[in-house]
């Protein structure tokens, strides 16, 4: 039996906090992403297939996310049941046992859950950016290569700590997840970026309000993402806080982009063709709005003009659109 913690134990009060923090605020997270995806499925279910069309595979995604950052959360929850509660006579306390199980088996696999989540979070952002420009692959050639590199990195860092006496956030495996976060938040921030510009000033109401860009950039996780890489550069006891709510960003993120697309709010690639009749936007949209009253109504034609001088009507009478 380990020996009992005597009073002079040294105890790094700060880093069991930030573990104590992470974890509280991972829960919470967690049980939002729970809500947030049988919301999704909620607003597909009973809906006629043509709804459903390009959007069963976006919940599809939203449920291997949730998997991956359940694994997450459970593994994270039970070292954090070892360390104070099952071995918290261990010699050195539960700092000491921290150390002794920074790399076990089951806090890899928690970490490996995190990444491949975060992989897949930020493929759906790319894909997103290809769809909205009108599947113009040489705009998405810069993100494709962030993303690969972003990919490249993260491996590494799961790798590396996974070897003896190392840790995620410290030595050789901080090397690498370092820039594979400040990576991952450049490509947010990219796909942001390049969201606005395809969109005028009146489709941006619509698409790019602050609700819709917190969730369609992903903003919560770039802002994360920022004060994990400054913490963890700082080798701050912070950084494992930040580490926990940043990871369950990886899934959060996305799955919230799924419900918008769930609820019909967010993009699909049927929104792009139902704004544009050429294959592809060389020019942000500008819209002409014209209202005429008359006949107990109001009658309004929209005229979106695109690059190469296409032009849609659309024109809705008393609620009911119809195209010209």
């Amino acid at each position: 039996m380990a020996a009992a913690v005597s009073p002079t134990t040294p105890i790094d009060l700060p880093l069991e906090r930030s573990l104590y923090v992470g974890n509280f605020f991972r829960a919470i997270l967690y049980g939002i992403e729970v809500c947030t995806f049988f919301a999704a499925v909620y607003c597909i279910s009973g809906r006629s297939s043509s709804y459903q069309r390009g959007r069963k595979i976006y919940v599809t995604y939203g449920a291997v996310l949730l998997s991956l950052v359940t694994i997450a959360v459970v593994t994270d929850a039970l070292w954090g049941q070892f360390m104070w509660i099952d071995h918290r006579n261990y010699p050195g306390g539960p700092l000491g046992y921290f150390s002794a199980t920074e790399n076990a088996w089951y806090n890899v696999f928690g970490s490996a859950a995190d990444a491949t989540a975060n992989i897949l979070g930020d493929g759906l952002l790319v894909y997103r950016c290809y769809m909205i420009w009108g599947s113009r692959w040489y705009i998405i050639i810069l993100p494709v290569l962030i993303y690969l590199a972003s990919s490249v990195l993260v491996i590494i860092t799961i790798v590396e700590s996974s070897l003896p006496n190392s840790f995620l956030l410290n030595g050789k495996p901080a090397n690498f997840g370092v820039p594979w976060v400040a990576l991952s938040v450049s490509l947010n921030s990219s796909m942001r970026a390049l969201t606005r510009e395809v969109l005028s000033p009146e489709m941006s109401k619509t698409y790019t309000s602050v609700t819709a860009m917190l969730i369609e950039s992903a903003a919560p996780f770039s802002i994360l993402g920022i004060g994990l890489v400054v913490t963890e550069a700082q080798n701050g006891p912070l950084a494992i806080a930040f580490s926990y709510t940043w990871g369950i960003f990886c899934s959060l993120s996305p799955q919230m982009i799924i419900l918008r697309v769930a609820m019909g709010h967010g993009w699909l690639k049927e929104t792009v063709d139902q704004i544009s009749t050429a294959p592809a936007f060389a020019e942000p949209l500008h819209f002409e709005r014209k209202i005429m009253e008359g006949g107990g109504g109001e009658n309004a034609t929209l005229k979106v003009r695109l690059s190469r001088g296409a032009i849609v009507r659309k024109k809705r009478v008393l609620g009911v659109e119809e195209e010209k």
